[in-house]
């Protein structure tokens, strides 16, 4: 199996992209550490993913949450984090006429300043080598009308991939993005979007459909593992073509 033996963490992994990342890496052999905010779906999750799961409640934006994280996962499994995926984030429509720089600042803090506090307290727990994944969107780098601020948090997360990269690259450790387009995941239902307002959207997708969580993942498995060993500061496109296709 691809990742037997191995110990990854992944943050956000009570739903969507991050539990079908941490549901794909168990089923290739690792022991995997989930994190979220939401205590009783993280454990939920837990119990879906099975006996080589760990639940830690903990706020990516929080370095002394990261902290206890990554203690936890050594002590747990007596082992260093072979993989990180750092997926937890939000996502809020923010108008900037009806946004202010505080509610701007949330989601920066919690979608750039989360993945810099989940990446920086990994640093002393991580193997050599290791591969970091870092999600980002392929909102990264396209303008939304009312979304300035998670198009700004998810263009900081591969520029970030980027220098992390650079950094880490003579410790042996490898540091990627991922870009998702369109995913069928509770995120939408955050944003008050029903299933059919998502399938209109979908009709600007070139493949006509969102992507299944299990897609997404399988790409990030991809990043994890020795299959793309001679890749780093690299931002992978997962979109059914959004970013690669004209529309005309």
């Amino acid at each position: 199996m691809l990742l037997d033996h191995k110990l990854a963490v992944v943050t956000g992994a009570s739903t969507g992209i991050g539990f079908a990342t941490a549901q794909r890496f168990v089923s290739e052999g690792a022991r995997v550490v989930i994190s979220g905010r939401d205590a009783q779906k993280l454990h939920r999750a837990a119990q879906q993913l099975g006996e080589d799961v760990l639940p830690v409640v903990a706020d990516a934006a929080s370095p002394a949450d990261m902290q206890r994280l990554y203690k936890t996962a050594v002590e747990h499994f007596q082992r260093d984090v072979d993989v990180l995926v750092a997926n937890a984030g939000i996502s809020r429509q923010t108008p900037v006429r009806e946004t202010s720089l505080e509610q701007f600042s949330d989601v920066l803090n919690t979608n750039v300043g989360g993945v810099y506090s989940t990446v920086r307290e990994a640093l002393p727990s991580l193997s050599r080598p290791a591969s970091i994944v870092l999600v980002a969107s392929l909102a990264a780098n396209q303008g939304t009308k009312n979304f300035s601020a998670y198009c700004a948090s998810k263009a900081a997360v591969v520029s970030l991939a980027k220098s992390f990269a650079a950094e880490f690259v003579e410790l042996g450790i490898r540091v990627n993005s991922i870009s998702p387009g369109v995913a069928n995941t509770p995120i939408f239902d955050s944003l008050g979007m029903s299933e059919a307002q998502l399938l209109e959207w979908a009709k600007v997708i070139p493949m006509k459909r969102p992507a299944d969580p299990a897609e997404i993942a399988a790409a990030i498995l991809f990043l994890a593992t020795d299959a793309s060993r001679y890749m780093t500061g690299a931002d992978l496109a997962v979109d059914g073509g959004m970013s690669g296709i004209s529309p005309f």
